[in-house]
């Protein structure tokens, strides 16, 4: 039998000093926790930090896990943060994807699309256009539009003043303009009304589960332009990544403390005032808490409903959190030819086109799932062809609902085992048909993960992947803050993934020391030496 591979991640050790006492206590060491801690040292490398994680382990859901001989990964997709990691002086080495970055397929019947999406958005504007070649104006002019909204985010502040909004229309006037339209109104602003047009434009939003008709235009483009502009995947395993922001963030002297769940916020006169420890009721002290799980975790369970003002209260419980996922990992044998397949981009998505988001999400919200023959989105992904292990391949699929997974693990887990079988099927037979010929007879390796798995996981009530959902009603400042009601206490929930982890991060380091690490600014425009 071969070794059983080796993870970056299980290198990372517990360097807790003991000390009751801290400058800044993190919850979580997730990304957005890595960074949180990172920035502060970067600011202030006399400061003493502690990260305090429920697993053994760090990186949250950007990770890598084994099954036998085989790794398995949970993201697929390293965007461009380089000048963040450049600032951190943290080298990854990346592969870029040039050329097609993305390969989509959209089936109508017994008819298929497919679009191969080239990195970079003047490419990407050609490609449109020779395939649209009568909305080439339009396209162009939807582009525009959205590189002047990145350019604008760059003027804007993350917590504004009074006098900053004030000058919000006249810093960033295209901004302005979209901050209430969806990326569906952004579409339609701009007479891109060919259906499949707007499938291949909506490819990019549907990863968060979000419909077009939901989602905030400016998350929307920003996800599309932060993926497009550059987009790598680590040589290693994924999970090499957050160990080599542990790593740092303990050589500069921070401290992390894992396999220990925090129990309670403490809150005292309004203010946070450290964290309790479960197990033991330990009590570590903090001048300064961040807490990066679950919005509702951390704000209902750690702090407690009895310390939250009404209307914060009521603002919170009626947020929407973003869906679920159901994730299908397998191992293959070597007969498989997989540098064949065509497979070697950071996401090779399949869809029932228009309309499908809209239905998925319709039924995350009442907690079903529509998922069909004739309605269906998910992605696949060969993270073997980069780091050269073993066959693997991961099918990905969101949204999906929570549903009665929680409760079949839980009480039937014969129940849960053939519905997990069942919807592994499903979505196993669709990579079969549109992507990996034969797949079935090539598995030898298969870890399944559903809702259930991941509200395990994270500790998320509802089972989010995403955490607050991007919908245009709650962003900007329709978003929850990341200044909490709770003085000393702040919640960085500024986006999602790598990249909205690493700005989260330094937001809320900058807001904490009034704009030393970034002058206050939305994204990442860091203050001269």
């Amino acid at each position: 039998m071969s070794p059983r591979p080796k993870l970056k991640k299980e290198e990372i050790r517990s360097n807790y000093s003991g000390s009751d006492d801290f400058d800044v206590v993190i919850i979580g060491a997730g990304v957005s926790g890595l960074f949180s801690g990172l920035f502060y040292l970067k600011h202030d490398p006399s400061a003493r930090v502690l990260i305090v994680e429920q697993n053994p382990y760090p990186g949250g859901y950007v990770t890598a896990y084994t099954r036998g001989d085989y790794v398995f990964e949970t993201s697929q997709l390293f965007p461009d943060i380089i000048d963040i990691l450049q600032f951190l002086d943290i080298d990854v080495p990346l592969k870029r994807f040039t050329g097609t970055y993305m390969r989509s397929l959209v089936v109508h019947g017994d008819e298929v699309d497919e679009y191969r999406i080239p990195a970079g958005p003047e490419n990407f504007v050609a490609y449109l256009s020779d395939l649209f070649p009568d909305k080439r104006r339009n396209i162009q002019a939807f582009m525009n539009e959205s590189l002047k909204i990145m350019e604008q985010l760059t003027h804007l502040k993350a917590v504004p003043s009074i006098l900053d909004m004030i000058k919000t229309p006249f810093l960033a006037p295209t901004v302005t303009k979209n901050l209430n339209r969806t990326f569906d109104g952004m579409m339609d602003k701009f007479g891109l009304d060919d259906p499949k047009l707007r499938e291949a434009l909506e490819t990019f939003n549907a990863f968060s589960g979000i419909p077009s008709d939901k989602a905030s235009a400016i998350i929307a483009v920003g996800g599309m332009l932060a993926s497009m502009t550059a987009s790598f995947r680590p040589y290693d395993f994924f999970d090499s990544f957050p160990a080599k922001l542990s790593s740092a963030f303990q050589e500069w002297g921070g401290e992390m403390l894992l396999k220990t769940e925090v129990d309670k916020i403490m809150v005292e006169g309004g203010a946070a005032t450290g964290v309790m420890l479960s197990g033991d009721n330990r009590i570590i002290n903090g001048k300064t808490i961040i807490t990066t799980t679950d919005t509702m975790h951390s704000m209902l369970t750690l702090v407690g409903a009895e310390h939250l003002p009404d209307r914060y209260h009521r603002r919170l419980t009626e947020t929407i959190m973003s869906p679920s996922s159901f994730n299908v990992a397998l191992g293959l044998d070597d007969r498989i030819n997989m540098e064949a397949l065509d497979l070697d981009y950071p996401f090779n998505v399949i869809s029932t086109g228009t309309g499908t988001a809209e239905k998925l999400f319709e039924g995350f919200l009442n907690n079903e799932n529509h998922y069909s023959e004739d309605c269906f989105h998910a992605a696949v992904v060969c993270p073997s062809l980069t780091t050269g292990a073993k066959n693997s391949l991961t099918i990905n699929v969101v949204p999906f609902a929570p549903g009665r997974w929680q409760e079949w693990r839980d009480g039937d887990r014969n129940r849960y085992k053939e519905e997990k079988e069942k919807w592994a099927e499903f979505f196993i037979d669709i990579a079969e048909r549109y992507f990996v010929p034969n797949l079935r007879n090539h598995i030898v390796e298969t870890d399944i993960s559903t809702p259930a798995t991941y509200r395990r996981y994270s500790g998320s009530p509802s089972a989010s992947i995403f955490d607050m959902a991007t919908t245009v009603n709650q962003f900007g400042p329709k978003r929850l803050p990341m200044t909490t009601p709770i003085k000393n206490l702040y919640l960085p929930k500024f986006a999602h993934g790598i990249y909205g982890g690493a700005v989260n991060g330094m937001q809320v380091v900058d807001i904490i020391t009034r704009g030393a690490v970034n002058r206050g600014m939305s994204l990442f425009s860091p203050r001269a030496d």
